[in-house]
């Protein structure tokens, strides 16, 4: 088995940026991995992922940073940006921290939730990202997607009467959205722009976002877990929204899995997939 050693890293203005990088005894790559934090959970990521994925693939030969970002963790509010240009700004310290420590010139994102997020806000402005795998990016539900959503509830309930007591429940819920339109305006924009405490942006920047980075020849391996409904139920949903990025942009779909991978079938499952991939960016 490769021994490991890991090292903590500070970076940043003032150093206020803390990481941990996990790298074989003997790498040659000029190849790493930054696992971005998802949400406010620190660096070890949920359920221990981040330090999962770091080993693994620094047992590969393959040097992986787990940072956390400014005010996240072990790593100080460092300014008064916004929380995305920050995250950016932390990533790019990162980046330039590693070439100076190991000499890596080519960078892999990996990022769940927010961490896809970041890394592709990350990845759209600088070319030094060869490539992002990243667990639930964006979605947006689509008029097949609904029906996909709806289909399933109807069959997975035991009797008509269930379905028609759902039925009843979502016509009635849907006549209050109406009242409430009525006294409390909302835009389609609003709706859109927040969803469970996550920012959304138009389905338009997320197009941007994939474009910027293959347009320096980067890669992007998107993994979607089954428990978002209808805003993403079926593994070409991605390119029922953007059909031109087809044989442009690896995906997965994992149906059986939930957003943070708590299960050990489809967690085990989807760290091989991420290893495999990123293993062979390494022969590119």
């Amino acid at each position: 088995m490769t021994l490991i050693t890991e090292e903590i890293l500070q970076l940043g203005p003032r150093d206020g940026v803390v990481g941990l990088l996990s790298l074989a005894t003997k790498d040659t790559t000029d190849l790493a991995v930054i696992c971005l934090n998802a949400g406010v959970l620190h660096r070890v990521g949920p359920h221990r992922l981040h330090v999962d994925l770091g080993r693994r693939l620094a047992r590969r030969g393959i040097p992986a940073l787990r940072i956390d970002l400014s005010g996240i963790g072990d790593s100080r509010n460092l300014g008064a940006m916004s929380f995305r240009r920050s995250a950016v700004a932390d990533t790019q310290a990162a980046m330039d921290r590693l070439t100076e420590r190991l000499g890596v010139s080519r960078f892999v994102l990996f990022g769940l939730c927010s961490g896809a997020d970041n890394a592709l806000a990350t990845a759209s402005v600088d070319p030094r990202v060869g490539a992002i795998a990243v667990i639930d990016a964006y979605s947006y539900p689509t008029p097949r997607s609904q029906l996909r959503h709806v289909a399933r509830r109807v069959k997975a309930m035991d009797s008509t009467k269930d379905a028609l007591s759902w039925a009843t429940r979502l016509a009635v819920g849907e006549a209050r959205r109406r009242v409430v339109s009525l006294t409390r305006p909302q835009t389609k924009q609003t709706k859109e722009t927040y969803r469970q405490g996550r920012e959304i942006p138009p389905m338009e920047v997320f197009e941007q976002q994939i474009a910027g980075l293959l347009e320096h020849d980067g890669r992007m391996l998107a993994i979607y877990t089954g428990r978002q409904g209808a805003a993403y139920n079926h593994r070409d949903q991605l390119f029922e929204w953007f059909p031109h990025l087809r044989g442009r942009v690896d995906v997965r779909y994992v149906p059986e899995a939930n957003h943070t991978f708590t299960e050990l079938g489809p967690r085990r499952a989807m760290m091989d997939e991420v290893v495999a991939w990123i293993t062979s960016l390494e022969r590119r």
